[in-house]
């Protein structure tokens, strides 16, 4: 096979160069590693190139082969030289400079295994023996190219160099200082570009603290703003008040907003440093305003009360008041009884201990309305108002703990009676999710399904136990049905998305098959002029179409059928810009072969290597880059690279 190779190479240097031109060298096998058939070396030249080539065979087992010849005759020097190595049979380890001195063409060819890269081949080549050949110095550029090769292309920077770098970089540093000064001289006062504000001199904890504090002042004063509204209702009516209720409740809308931005900064995901600053300021502004709304209701609501002017109406008041809240204590015992024997603790903890503290609280308004009714006589109204705002605020809270007790007891026969139909709904929601789950479950339904049949038997548990506890039940069954809820309308948009996807699929892979087939065919007629580029497309494509037509997601793969479509379609279109530039350089001479042979869609189709691929597992060598029939191995079994041009 190696023969074969060899001698369809000679054939195509024949075909395409001719066998008798008058001053001419075809490709040949050289014998010695110096061959000048040009005459440019004198004795002493040529010991010398003899002398560096020695030199790197001693330090790195190079062997370097050079040729010295008067013309190639039209063909590009890397073209000649490979073909010359290819006869020669030089190995991984050996490289050959072929020079034609009067066409001023020259060619350098490495082994594709050759120990240093193509890059660096490249820099001894244009930078070591491109200029020297230039200036005719035929002995030198071999020399620089045995010396090249030896220190691996690191010739090093120059003294001079490293001397004129140093002052430019001096002389920039220089120059931008000297800039900045002038523009300080010029701009005594830069503008500050980051936007400043109250806030921006405090530290970002400090911030936290200052937003954290806010937030419980204006809860504080909401709070306290509601019961003294409460108690001013009780005494003067809700026309006379209403103001003072829009007051706190705008302010409350505000405090709220306030609550949900501070609930953002705690919740699992996570905010820089600068938005948490600017959330931050935007709790510590909304409590501020909350806040001063109150305090502007301030002075209005004291002289609405004016309870020091009228002082022993004010505590008679509160008197008839603690008598009102204090009868509704044995009703809301009873209730709470009641409630102890029909429902289970756990529903009955929000108000577990209403009672008790109500109790307390009524003491104390006892306590503090005796006190004040002393105070009326003994010192004073201003005096006889403290105490009775203690009572008050002591009433207050009594009054909204008993209340506590029959709203539970309403909310919890509420929940009782809206079990049932919320169970139904839960069960219909399992039902379908059931049927989604068992077709192929696109929507990830099964975990939700496990869940919501936990939440039924623990509604059931809940419900059927000898002391029940509905809103639990309740919220079971919510909560349930929500997720159940989301869950199928993820099922349904993802079947969606899979019928559309199958309808879709059988036309995208017939369209991303042919796609795939025609850049194929392209490639492999043409593969003597296709590059990597073009074939890595088509490899791509190839992977995604056999996704495509072996997955069973029709969704994933329509999306895999349209990749491989897409990237075909670039395949061939990368293919053909190569190939059209391939054309118009070739033949190298302007010359087809002889005989009749067209040699060019020979090597284009990949039949004989010499473009920019090769047979199957590769090409072999030749003229032009190695023109000879692929054979069964890899790419390392054949082929060479390296570079050349004129000089």
């Amino acid at each position: 096979m190696r023969r074969l190779s060899t001698l369809v190479a000679v054939l195509a240097v024949l075909l395409l160069g001719g066998a008798g031109a008058a001053l001419a060298d075809a490709p040949f096998r050289v014998d010695e590693r110096i061959t000048d058939r040009a005459g440019v070396l004198d004795a002493a030249q040529a010991r010398q190139v003899a002398e560096a080539i020695d030199r790197l065979r001693a330090e790195d087992s190079t062997d370097l082969y050079i040729v010295f010849v008067e013309s190639f005759d039209g063909a590009r020097g890397q073209q000649w030289a490979d073909a010359t190595a290819e006869l020669s049979q030089l190995g991984t380890d050996q490289v050959l400079l072929a020079v034609a001195v009067d066409d001023r063409v020259y060619g350098v060819s490495f082994d594709e295994g050759f120990r240093l890269s193509q890059s660096e081949t490249d820099r001894i080549r244009t930078d070591d023996v491109e200029p020297r050949l230039a200036a005719n110095d035929w002995s030198g550029a071999a020399i620089a190219l045995a010396d090249g090769l030896r220190s691996g292309g690191g010739g090093g920077v120059p003294v001079s160099a490293l001397i004129f770098g140093a002052m430019v970089v001096a002389g920039g540093g220089w120059y931008l200082l000297y800039r900045r000064r002038r523009k300080s001289h010029a701009d005594p006062s830069p503008v500050d570009p980051v936007p400043r504000d109250e806030f921006s001199d405090v530290a970002t904890d400090d911030l936290n603290y200052r937003a954290s504090s806010a937030l419980i002042e204006v809860d504080d004063a909401v709070r306290t703003s509601e019961q003294e509204l409460a108690a001013a209702r009780a005494h003067f009516g809700d026309e006379a008040v209403a103001g003072f209720g829009a007051a706190l409740e705008e302010s409350r809308a505000e405090m709220l907003a306030a609550f949900e931005i501070r609930q953002r900064l705690d919740d699992d995901e996570p905010e820089d440093e600068p938005a948490q600053r600017a959330m931050y300021a935007d709790i510590i502004r909304t409590c501020r305003a909350a806040d001063e709304r109150l305090d502007a209701q301030t002075e209005s609501f004291d002289q609405l009360r004016d309870l020091e002017a009228r002082a022993p109406e004010y505590v008679a008041g509160l008197g008839t008041r603690l008598d009102t809240v204090a009868a509704r204590l044995p009703r809301a015992e009873t209730g709470w009884t009641t409630l102890q024997d029909r429902y289970a603790a756990t529903a009955l903890e929000p108000v577990a201990g209403n009672l008790d503290q109500a109790r307390q609280l009524l003491d104390v308004a006892r306590t503090e309305v005796a006190e004040a009714r002393t105070e009326l006589t003994d010192a004073g109204a201003a005096v006889a108002v403290v105490s009775g705002r203690a009572a008050e605020d002591a009433i207050t809270e009594a009054e909204t703990l008993l209340g506590g007790v029959p709203r539970l007891e309403a909310e919890l026969g509420d929940a009782a009676t809206r079990i049932s139909v919320s169970r139904v709904e839960v069960e219909q929601d399992l039902a379908e999710a059931r049927s989604v789950v068992a077709a192929g479950d696109p929507g990830g339904l099964a975990p939700l399904v496990a869940r919501a049949e936990a939440a039924l038997t623990a509604a059931d548990q809940a419900t059927n136990a000898p002391r029940p506890d509905p809103i639990a039940a309740l919220r079971l069954l919510d909560h349930a049905g929500t997720a159940l809820d989301q869950g199928l309308d993820q099922a349904r948009a993802a079947q969606d998305r899979t019928r559309r996807a199958a309808a879709a699929l059988d036309q995208a892979l017939f369209t991303a098959r042919s796609a795939v087939a025609a850049a194929s065919d392209f490639i492999t007629t043409r593969r003597g002029g296709v590059g990597s580029q073009a074939r890595t497309r088509l490899a791509e494509a190839q992977r995604h179409l056999r996704q495509a037509s072996d997955g069973d997601d029709p969704v994933r793969a329509l999306r895999e059928a349209q990749q491989a479509d897409a990237l075909a379609q670039q395949a061939l279109q990368l293919a053909q810009s190569d190939v059209s530039q391939w054309s118009s350089q070739w033949p190298p001479s302007g010359r087809s072969g002889r005989h009749g042979i067209d040699l060019g869609s020979l090597i284009l189709g990949g039949i004989l290597s010499g473009g920019l691929g090769g047979g199957f597992g590769g090409g072999g060598g030749g003229f032009g880059g190695g023109h000879s029939p692929g054979s069964f191995g890899g790419s390392a079994t054949r082929g060479r690279r390296g570079g050349g041009g004129r000089f």
